[in-house]
Formats: C-alpha cells, sequence, structure tokens
C-alpha cells in the first residue's frame, strides 16, 4: 500500500536514484552507502512512524475538517476495529450464543465499534469509502426488522443501540443465523469494513502526498527537511495501517 513500501525492490532502487551520473560513473564514496542504509534503519523503527503519524495528525484535523490526513486514518482504524469486532461476532458457536454474557459483550463491542465507525465515516472524504459505508448501513438497515426482535435497534442515524433483556431472551437459532455464521448480516460488515479501511488508507496517503509535493492543507511543510527521502519514507508509514 506505501508508495516506495520499503519491503519492496522499487524502494531501493528509488533510495539509490542519484547515486549515478548521466555518463553511470559512480560518484559516491561508501561513506554515502551507508549514511543511506542508516536512513533506511531510521525510517523502519516504530519511533520514526509515531513521529511522522505525530506531524500528520498534529494541529490538522479541527472537528469541522472533513478528508484531512488525520480524518482519513481515524476512520481507518475504526474500519479496522469493526472488521475484528464482526468477525468475532459471527465466528460465534452456539455454545457461545446460549452463553448470554458472552453473547452480550460480543453484540455490544460489534454496535460500539459500528458507531465509531458511522461517526468517523462522517469526516471522510474518499469516495470509496463512502460508497462502501453506504452499502454498508443499508445492508444493516435490510435487517433493522430481524435485528430489533434480537434487542439490536438501527436508529435514524445509522447508529446501533442494544436492547439487553431483549437480546439475552431472544431465540438463539435466529440469532446464530443473524450474527453467528460466515453467511450472516454481520459478515457483510465485515468485507465492507475492510474496504472502507484501505479506501480511507488510500485517501489519506494521497492526500499527505499531495501536502508534501504542493503543500496543499493537511501536511504542509513537514518533508522540508527531507528532500528526496520524503517520498520513500511516507509511504513506509502508511505501510502500518494495511
Amino acid at each position: 500500500m506505501s508508495l516506495y513500501g520499503i519491503g519492496n525492490y522499487s524502494a531501493y532502487s528509488n533510495l539509490f536514484s542519484g547515486m549515478y551520473q548521466k555518463n553511470n560513473t559512480y560518484k559516491n564514496t561508501s561513506a554515502d552507502l551507508q549514511a543511506l542504509m542508516k536512513r533506511v534503519d531510521e525510517v523502519r523503527s516504530p519511533e520514526y512512524q509515531k513521529k511522522i503519524k505525530s506531524q500528520l495528525e498534529g494541529g490538522t484535523s479541527a472537528d469541522g475538517e472533513i478528508g484531512t490526513v488525520s480524518s482519513e486514518l481515524k476512520l481507518s482504524e475504526a474500519a479496522k476495529d469493526l472488521k475484528k469486532k464482526s468477525a468475532e461476532l459471527s465466528a460465534m458457536s452456539m455454545s457461545d450464543i446460549k452463553d448470554k454474557d458472552t453473547l452480550v459483550k460480543k453484540v455490544t463491542a460489534f454496535a460500539e465499534s459500528y458507531n465509531s465507525a458511522v461517526d468517523a465515516m462522517g469526516k471522510s472524504d474518499s469516495v470509496d469509502a463512502l460508497r462502501a459505508g453506504l452499502s454498508m448501513t443499508n445492508t444493516v438497515k435490510t435487517y433493522s426488522g430481524a435485528l430489533s426482535r434480537m434487542g439490536v435497534k438501527v436508529g435514524s442515524d445509522n447508529k446501533l443501540t442494544v436492547n439487553e433483556e431483549t437480546l439475552r431472551a431472544a431465540d438463539d437459532n435466529a440469532v446464530s443465523s443473524m450474527f453467528g455464521s460466515s453467511y450472516s448480516p454481520v459478515a457483510r460488515v465485515a468485507d465492507k469494513a475492510e474496504t472502507i479501511s484501505k479506501a480511507a488508507v488510500n485517501k489519506a496517503q494521497t492526500t499527505a502526498f499531495k501536502g508534501m509535493m504542493y503543500g496543499q492543507t493537511g501536511s504542509s511543510g513537514l518533508y522540508s527537511g527531507y528532500n528526496t527521502f520524503a517520498s520513500s519514507f511516507l509511504g513506509t508509514f502508511f505501510d502500518s495501517y494495511t
């Protein structure tokens, strides 16, 4: 997913491009090579990625702003969590469903994660992420009647609320068909959440790259000190979101 992901050969060709003149005469010393490799090791470190993340997100995403690097990364993280919670819910066995404490815990975690993703979509400017999000919420709305009978209400704002008493009293087989199956609506939510997460990362990467290259809103001036290394290093940061 990176621009020049450090894990592939194109990264090294980009890092070492410019070390040769047009006539292919080597113009650098072994010290130059060592300096470049030191920078490669630096950008791979967790500390470097944390630093870049802090720079990207710092002061760039006010509550009213849409489509910033920060808002897209937050959507990606919310969608990744939703995929995880959806997968856990759809993987429930019948014994899990009969254990009402486990059932309530997993359904509640799913609903909370779903609501966070819905909130985050409101700050996204990714057409692909929003398209997948619309499909996801429409899927859930389609099953709103069945969900309601199990204690999960779909609100007009697309948010989910869980009635624990109704959920505990719901028929186990009905719950299994709605939640505990690889073909259930919840499993479809997991698929859409994965699409949303990837689309949001792509949008964040594009926004950050444009800011780096052209000084647009969201990343202006952050990479001025990195010069020709910036584009390679930027891509590595986004690898952690995929």
